[in-house]
């Protein structure tokens, strides 16, 4: 079993703007609502991709609530509705190590 598993965890701030993960290695992430909704992999995203027509980006929404997939990832719904998206707890750290430095 991968080290990001098991007892990885994750959760929206009050204000639903970022989701706070805890991997399993104590190492602590914070990701912006847009940028993971920016970054939903589900086929209704990808399918919205190839015709042209995702939006560049999800300005003001929010998480809305996360639930387990398993023990291998978490499933987000956003404030605009969306909910299909997996993201694994892989994803989840590789979305955190590829952001920008501020």
């Amino acid at each position: 079993m991968s080290a990001l598993a098991a007892s990885s965890i994750a959760s929206p701030t009050g204000d639903g703007k970022e989701l706070r993960v805890t991997f399993e290695t104590g190492q602590q992430i914070a990701l912006h609502a847009e940028t993971l909704r920016a970054a939903c992999r589900c086929a209704h995203c990808r399918r919205a991709q190839i015709d042209g027509v995702f939006p560049q980006r999800f300005e003001a929404v929010t998480v809305d609530h996360v639930a387990p997939m398993g023990h291998y990832a978490i499933n987000i719904a956003f404030s605009d509705g969306h909910a299909r998206g997996i993201f694994p707890w892989s994803y989840l750290a590789e979305l955190a190590a590829n952001l920008p430095s501020e």
